[in-house]
């Protein structure tokens, strides 16, 4: 995807809103302001896709706030949440679709979008989107192809939620090689929140996207072993908008199965559905 008219207020709100997280200083603020608009204004001047621009405005709001991680203590808190949550799920979840249906919903835990609040009572925003399912919804043709899976994470807390996705695609045949980011962006997952809520048990491998903080996924740094995963693969899923603007910008070697809930109208717009949609769409 490329950037729409929407994007740079978004970006620049966002910025604003997790340089909160870290400093009330706000001649800091105002600093970080300044400094990632010119970085939006001089990236937008080509067409690029939305995630490097997004990425680069991240990167240039860590740096002007002096942090490398403004989101350590929600990615914490949300693999909490979400696996008190998945404790007590148990009969609730009983089909391989029950299980993609719970992935998506754990999207939602995303910090990323302007204008996209994370549900204060996480528990009782499950229920109500587990019971309204997925507005579009290629399950079938999805499980089909989930031979040979490579899974690409987005958010903690909702990683909590493809654990056990992932573990029932084991129980079923699946092999199954998970890539998370390779530094902290926002609240995705790295390879040490993924160790720490147990994503390595439920695989046959876990590796890294490559890159350091990236927003999306760019195979220019896939290590080779993630690029041989890939090039092996029967499907890939991929979780969450930011990996889908990148994906969607390249051809992949095999279908690409998108989970996520739409949080912003440019994505709504692309994948033709609307805003606030659970979806896993094949492409």
């Amino acid at each position: 995807m490329k950037l729409a008219e929407e994007c740079r207020s978004c970006l620049l709100t966002k910025a604003v809103q997790q340089a909160g997280y870290v400093t009330d200083n706000q001649k800091v603020i105002q600093n970080m302001l300044d400094a990632c608009t010119r970085e939006y204004d001089r990236l937008s001047e080509s067409p690029i896709a939305t995630p490097i621009v997004s990425g680069a405005i991240h990167r240039t709001c860590y740096k002007a706030i002096n942090s490398i991680d403004p989101y350590v203590s929600i990615k914490k808190h949300d693999n909490m949440v979400a696996d008190e949550l998945v404790k007590g799920l148990g009969p609730q979840l009983n089909s391989l679709h029950d299980f993609l249906v719970a992935a998506v919903i754990g999207n939602s835990l995303d910090y990323g979008v302007t204008g996209h609040d994370v549900a204060s009572d996480f528990a009782v925003f499950f229920q109500k989107k587990f019971k309204g399912g997925l507005a579009i919804d290629d399950s079938e043709q999805i499980f089909s192809l989930a031979k040979r899976v490579v899974y690409f994470t987005d958010n903690c807390g909702e990683a909590v939620f493809d654990r056990l996705f992932c573990q029932e695609l084991k129980k079923r045949g699946a092999h199954i090689t998970i890539v998370v980011k390779d530094g902290p962006m926002l609240n995705d997952v790295t390879m040490k929140e993924a160790k720490e809520i147990g994503l390595d048990n439920v695989c046959d491998q876990i590796l890294s996207a490559g890159g350091g903080s990236q927003i999306g996924l760019h195979p220019q740094y896939y290590p080779q072993e993630t690029k041989d995963a890939i090039s092996n693969a029967t499907l890939l899923i991929s979780k969450g908008l930011g990996n889908y603007e990148s994906l969607t910008e390249e051809h992949q070697p095999c279908p690409v199965a998108y989970l996520l809930m739409v949080k912003c109208e440019p994505v709504a717009r692309h994948v033709g559905a609307k805003k606030g949609d659970m979806i896993a769409v094949l492409r």
